[in-house]
């Protein structure tokens, strides 16, 4: 193999150069240089420019870490951030609420705002679970609010409203009704 001259190896180096930049990306205009046809060629360095023989940066590749979804972190098992669809929204609502269903019994206040990772899901009872502790597929709900709706007990409300509409119209008119018809009962 013939030896190559430095001047030889530096304009190898600028074509192998160009033909990079053609390739991969748009072409950019070429600054003017200014040709003496009198003079000798100068050396090939002195006439290009420092932008032209400048080191290319490489690119930064996209990561695994650039890519993967926002999560709580490992601590928390990767719980993904919260996707707020209408849905989510109204069974948020329903939860921090879950108390006016209940007044008796003291719920502790949820915040109004939803929490910045969470998942909704459900829960699927395993084999082991007594056959008992199960839900049959009829007391099975579709939405959260039909499962609260559907342990709500609805029965102490009618009767707490029973009790006190009793003892408003005791002393009148039906109360007297009812009194005598009792009595008629016991007769019989």
């Amino acid at each position: 193999m013939p030896d190559i001259v430095n001047g030889q190896v530096e304009e190898l180096l600028r074509e192998a150069e160009q033909r990079l930049r053609r390739d991969s990306a748009p072409p950019r205009p070429m600054p003017p240089v200014a040709v003496k046809d009198s003079a000798p060629a100068a050396e090939p360095s002195a006439t290009i420019s420092k932008e032209q023989l400048a080191v290319r940066k490489p690119q930064a590749q996209p990561t695994w870490k650039d890519t993967k979804k926002d999560t709580a972190g490992p601590n928390w098992f990767n719980l993904p951030k919260t996707d707020l669809t209408p849905e989510f929204k109204r069974d948020w609502q329903l939860l921090r609420m879950r108390g006016l269903l209940d007044p008796k019994h003291q719920k502790k206040a949820l915040r109004s705002a939803p929490p910045e990772y969470s998942r909704v899901g459900q829960v699927i009872g395993g084999p082991a679970d007594f056959y008992c502790a199960r839900l049959t597929r009829k007391e099975r709900k579709q939405t959260i609010f039909e499962e609260v709706m559907g342990a709500h007990d609805g029965d102490k409300l009618k009767g707490k409203y029973a009790g006190i509409q009793r003892n408003k119209t005791s002393g009148k008119k039906a109360f007297y009704q009812r009194l005598v018809l009792q009595r008629r009962k016991r007769q019989n």
